[in-house]
């Protein structure tokens, strides 16, 4: 049962991760080079900061990355058993989720703004 759990949540971290790449490479081809990229957004709806297209199409994959195999490297799902078996997965599970859907949302955020302003 727990190596079949284990299974479901590699494979479901793996799922986020090609989503959050394939998004970047994505939005990397769309964007010219010198464009900087907002990061971070105003409650007016004005962009606070902006960074460079490299880090700012590279960092939500790359702190996935992170996130996402601290998990798996950690030793933790190897160690579990029973409900803490399935409640490790519920974690992965949603972890997965909330980084894959925080890319999109960035992704969506900044490409409309870029856009708006004709830098696309």
């Amino acid at each position: 049962m727990e190596t079949a759990l284990r299974v479901i949540g590699d494979g479901l971290s793996i799922a986020a991760l090609a989503i959050i790449a394939s998004t970047a490479l994505g939005a990397w081809k769309r964007v010219p080079q010198g464009v900087k990229v907002p990061m971070q957004w105003r409650l007016d709806g004005g962009v606070s900061w902006r960074a460079s297209k490299a880090v700012g199409l590279l960092f939500i994959p790359v702190v996935s990355c992170i996130v996402i195999y601290a998990f798996t490297l950690s030793g933790a799902t190897f160690k579990v058993k029973g409900v803490d078996a399935m409640m490790l997965l519920c974690v992965r599970a949603t972890l997965a989720a909330l980084l894959a859907m925080g890319q999109l949302l960035h992704l969506r955020f900044a490409m409309k703004t870029l856009l708006d302003e004709g830098s696309l």
